[in-house]
């Protein structure tokens, strides 16, 4: 039990001191997070509808062709428990 209430005790006094203003949160993490990097922001191309659509299309297919490998596995993995629940 004193685990416990020592873990409280831990999570209580950060949140007091993040309150309170005394610590900035992640500053020194990972070697200095805190500090500001200027990066280019990423700019997302424009894609034609037809393009969006035939994306659409081959995912849509492909999660079909998915979705029959995983039933017809499971049907077989199924059969052969069943065979081998009843054989004994």
């Amino acid at each position: 039990m004193s685990s416990i209430g020592s873990m409280n005790a831990v999570i209580n006094n950060n949140r007091k001191l993040l309150k309170n203003g005394k610590r900035e949160p992640f500053t020194k993490m990972n070697g200095g997070s805190g500090k500001k990097v200027n990066y280019k922001r990423y700019v997302m191309p424009e894609v034609s509808p037809h393009v969006l659509r035939r994306v659409r299309i081959k995912t849509r297919r492909e999660n079909k062709r998915l979705l029959i490998k995983q039933v017809i596995i499971g049907l077989i993995v199924s059969l052969i428990m069943l065979y081998y629940l009843y054989s004994f």
